[in-house]
């Protein structure tokens, strides 16, 4: 059974208006006025929850006043195209952890030039590796601002 697109829009707009109201909530806690020094703690954050809380609203009432509320979300193509990006993109995030930046990233990107940008083997990995130098030689060299590292940047000293 599928989900209905206005289901998903309406559950998604009342998320965004919890999260925007947990935003004011904090944000209430602080100072959130304009002090001797400029704005307070509270001011920035108070702000743009408000201005979030409104556009969910607004995106609540647009989404329960649309026609045809039945009209499935997604296809199951588009459903398994948006997961064959998603899934990697997930085990990236979480082999970071124990792997480093840049060896996941060079896998990642050497999985989606093949998978998706259909290219041979020996290409893929070639952009992977070589977009991976180059994050490294622009984080670590020239903004010196050191990404997570993992096992095999370690035994290399780098």
């Amino acid at each position: 059974m599928a989900l209905a697109r206005r289901t998903l829009e309406i559950g998604t707009a009342a998320a965004l208006a919890l999260f925007a109201s947990a935003v004011i909530a904090s944000s209430l806690q602080l100072q959130n006025g304009w002090g001797p020094t400029g704005p307070q703690a509270g001011y920035v954050p108070l702000r743009l929850g408000g201005l979030l809380l409104l556009v969910s609203l607004g995106l609540l009432v647009q989404a329960a006043r649309a026609p045809g509320g039945g009209e499935p979300f997604a296809t199951r193509e588009q459903l398994a195209r948006s997961l064959s990006l998603f899934v990697p993109t997930v085990a990236m995030a979480i082999g970071m952890t124990w792997l480093g930046v840049y060896l996941t990233g060079a896998v990642f990107l050497a999985y989606m030039a093949r998978r998706h940008g259909g290219m041979r083997l020996g290409r893929a990995i070639a952009i992977g590796a070589g977009a991976t130098v180059v994050f490294f030689l622009i984080f670590e060299l020239w903004f010196s601002v050191p990404l997570a590292k993992g096992p095999l940047e370690h035994w290399l000293g780098l």
